[in-house]
């Protein structure tokens, strides 16, 4: 396959009526949801984040294998995603596929499916209740949009089209902010032949610069499987967002006989933040104690352990303030109490200067309950046997967590979450090339 590319116009009609207030509870909580998510687009600033995909394959009759890792800067602005390579100046509106030339990318990840499933006047709504969901209680909507009012557009090497979409949406009840939201492609046209299209995007409430709380996607998985059997899965996350002001610039490109063709791009105006060399080694206390009635988005900070490096010049001074926010924090009953929490940093500061901390994890403190990986057993009783007896198996299962960049991924074991002060984390910088 050399390339498949979906995207979503922003076309679609808006429309708001005023509501009864003797509907059903369901219509009443739909109604304040869509409200919500209208205000909060609508104040929604200009934001980059760093998008890392995690792309896959499967041939027909084959495994899945990792297709590459794609790392883009995404810059939301005015209802517009532009993107740029990372550490890149000029954002432009050319599509994520144009910076990979083969595989799955896409985009429409920050407001054009909310403004799509929640914004759209073409859409019919079924609400499923209140289920439970990593430790929340989150509202259900199912939902429909035909292929006439859903933009949705997806291009093949054999053809392009629209299709439909359906799916399901979760909104907190009480924040009234969506958490989750799925889409599943239909109505494929003949000139798109796939059997399956499914998008999950999950949001989170992110505190940037330390004044403004906003909605953004947090991660999300794509999956495109053909009528050959061969299927693709991008698995993206969102991380190192900041709010910050832009400019407007053109640039010329060369297309041939043809002329000189304008093009236009976006340039980021606050160029503070700096990048670490590749491969220093940084050890990170953290600043904040950590426990279960603490909100996903909270603010957390931390101080650089020791020299770095440790001798010779010092470019990072111990004592250096880090920041960044809680990314996780799940509470889980099943196989046994435990907790996932996900601490991201994102920025450090020495001596004036302020750097984007972008590093991989390679070690932390293990105090009791503090573990990488979650292992339990099964236990399983077959009965049956010849001589009517039966026979006791016990499984081990282990459940580890993604690794992501900038990001401290752990399982905290036990019914209560007290993180003290003082834990470490040990990084090691990575470069955005």
């Amino acid at each position: 396959m050399r390339y498949a590319w979906f995207t979503l116009a922003a076309g679609f009609l808006v429309a708001r009526a005023a509501i009864p207030q003797d509907l059903p509870p369901g219509v009443l909580l739909l109604s304040r949801v869509r409200r919500h998510t209208e205000e909060e687009l609508k104040r929604l600033p200009n934001i980059s984040c760093l998008q890392t995909v995690r792309r896959y394959e499967q041939l027909p009759n084959a495994r899945m294998r990792p297709l590459d890792v794609v790392r883009l800067e995404v810059l939301n602005a005015d209802d517009k995603e532009l993107f740029a390579s990372p550490g890149e100046r000029r954002f432009s509106e050319q599509p994520p596929i144009g910076y990979v030339g083969s595989g799955t990318m896409g985009d429409g990840y920050f407001g054009l499916y909310l403004k799509l499933v929640l914004l759209n006047n073409y859409v019919t709504y079924a609400f499923k209740g209140l289920e439970d969901s990593a430790g929340r209680r989150l509202a259900r909507w199912d939902y429909r949009i035909s292929p006439m009012w859903s933009g949705q557009t997806i291009e093949l090497p054999e053809g392009k089209g629209t299709v439909g979409l359906h799916g399901s949406f979760w909104a907190d009840p009480e924040t009234e902010d969506v958490v989750r939201l799925e889409l599943n492609g239909d109505e494929f046209p003949p000139s798109i032949p796939l059997t399956e299209a499914v998008w999950v995007i999950r949001y989170t409430r992110t505190l940037l610069d330390n004044k403004m709380s906003v909605l953004l996607p947090e991660s999300g998985e794509f999956r495109m499987t053909r009528f050959t059997g061969a299927v693709s899965e991008n698995r993206t996350e969102f991380t190192h967002c900041r709010a910050f002001g832009t400019e407007s610039s053109i640039q010329f490109d060369e297309p041939g006989a043809a002329g000189r063709i304008p093009a236009f791009a976006v340039a980021l105006v606050d160029q503070t933040l700096r990048d670490l060399p590749k491969g220093v080694q940084i050890t990170v206390k953290l600043g904040t104690k950590i426990s279960a009635d603490m909100a996903v988005g909270t603010l957390i900070a931390g101080t650089v352990g020791a020299n770095v490096p440790p001798k010779g010049k010092v470019l990072i001074a111990a004592g250096s303030p880090v920041q960044g926010r809680i990314r996780r924090l799940e509470r889980y009953a099943e196989p046994s109490s435990h907790y996932i929490v996900a601490l991201e940093f994102t920025e450090l500061e020495s001596q004036g200067i302020r750097y984007r901390f972008l590093a991989d994890m390679v070690g932390m403190d293990s105090p009791p309950g503090v573990e990488a990986t979650l292992s339990f057993t099964n236990t399983r009783v077959a009965a049956g046997l010849p001589d009517g007896g039966r026979q006791v198996r016990t499984d081990t299962e282990t459940l580890t967590l993604p690794r992501v960049t900038g990001v401290a991924s752990f399982f905290v074991k036990g019914d209560r979450l007290n993180l003290p002060q003082g834990f470490r984390t040990v990084w090691r910088t990575r470069s955005l090339k």
